[in-house]
């Protein structure tokens, strides 16, 4: 394996508040040069973006899949080696933040990254962020909080990029300043404001609280709890700012816990593990009018599962593993797709025509992988 340092981000410079890198020059020479990287990036190997923790700092990484040798570039260091949460990449931008601050007494600071020219921003934290910090907690109460529901990083239209926080009401959370006292709040950052404020018209579903938000095509997607019996997915239109549920839920039945929404080839899809089983199946949404679904995989992790014990393969099969899905990362070519689980801390690559396994990288020490193309867009 080929390893290559590309980028170094001194302490200093990162922990900055206001540092704010500007591209310089022409701005049509810049947006005809970016035009022009975009699309000589077309023919490159697609990459996976992921953090990884070092003696010191929290590092971003690029892996590059599909080429003749597997090359895994340094791209940033992060001062600090908790864990960090990085949202799925908009136009080569990514959202990063400390999720695991958030009840914490330090200040927690969201940044948009782009990993390829270093460039970033610090953005001010969410008032949900400013009454965590606020809250008293003894030991009894803080065994009752839950995980807080991740951040989704996405773009409404051609050069319009918003921050969405949707989260439950809790006493912790409780805000004069918000005018919704229903089930959910949501939080929306405005780039051209350098604000976040509240949306007046939230879900009346409580969301699962441990989960990802999935976007595209200016579309956010939450699964809530269980409601009936059902477990529902709310959609969230981010040009709108209107929520409503998607009709049709392959995976309604299940519980949360057992269902993964992620993007693939740009669209919505589903993945539900069945309890008591390892098969996995994986829906592609087509999310319109006439919303239909198609089932793309059916995948038996027990081969996955056997070879885990062999020491062959990077997962490392806990009970938390057996519950909850694989997440689909990407479909590459061959229809090979590439998966990694929440808790585990490797790749997996599974070709359904042969259906055999193959490990990819196992040196993940934060579950969170995404997609990521290079972009030099440096400006929001």
């Amino acid at each position: 394996m080929e390893k290559e340092k590309r980028v170094i981000a001194s302490s200093s410079r990162w922990s900055s508040s206001t540092t704010i890198r500007r591209p310089r020059g022409n701005p049509l020479e810049a947006s005809e040069k970016h035009l022009k990287f975009v699309e000589q990036s077309k023919n490159d190997p697609p990459k996976i973006l992921f953090a990884s923790r070092g003696h010191q700092y929290m590092e971003l990484k690029t892996l590059c899949l599909e080429s003749a040798s597997l090359r895994v570039f340094n791209l940033l260091y992060i001062p600090g080696r908790l864990c960090i949460e990085i949202s799925g990449s908009c136009n080569g931008l990514v959202c990063v933040y400390r999720d695991r601050e958030v009840y914490s007494k330090r200040e927690a600071p969201i940044y948009v990254v782009n990993p390829t020219t270093r460039w970033f921003r610090q953005l001010p934290q969410a008032r949900f962020q400013i009454l965590m910090h606020k809250a008293t907690y003894t030991r009894e109460t803080f065994t009752d909080i839950n995980p807080v529901p991740r951040l989704a990083f996405a773009k409404a239209t051609l050069c319009d990029y918003k921050l969405v926080w949707l989260y439950n009401s809790d006493k912790y959370n409780s805000d004069a300043m918000s005018l919704n006292d229903g089930f959910t709040k949501c939080e929306v950052f405005d780039f051209r404001a350098n604000a976040w404020r509240y949306l007046t018209c939230t879900p009346r579903y409580r969301i699962f609280n441990d989960q990802t938000p999935a976007s595209a095509n200016g579309l956010v997607y939450w699964l809530t709890e269980r409601y009936n019996g059902e477990t529902k997915v709310i959609v969230f239109d981010l040009q709108t700012e209107t929520f409503r549920l998607l009709p049709k839920n392959p995976a309604a039945s299940s519980h949360p816990d057992h269902i993964d929404l992620c993007i693939l080839d740009n669209r919505l899809c589903m993945s539900k593990r069945k309890r008591g089983t390892m098969i996995q199946k994986i829906w592609s949404l087509q999310v319109s009018l006439e919303e239909t679904r198609t089932k793309i995989y059916t995948i038996d992790l027990r081969s996955c599962l056997s070879w885990s014990q062999s020491g062959l393969i990077a997962f490392s099969w806990t009970r938390m593993d057996v519950i909850r899905p694989c997440t689909p990362v990407a479909i590459l070519k061959n229809k090979e797709i590439l998966l990694n689980h929440r808790y585990g801390d490797g790749l997996v690559k599974y070709d359904p025509q042969t259906k055999f396994y193959s490990s990819i990288y196992n040196h993940l020490s934060c579950s969170r992988v995404v997609p990521y193309f290079q972009t030099l867009i440096s400006h929001i």
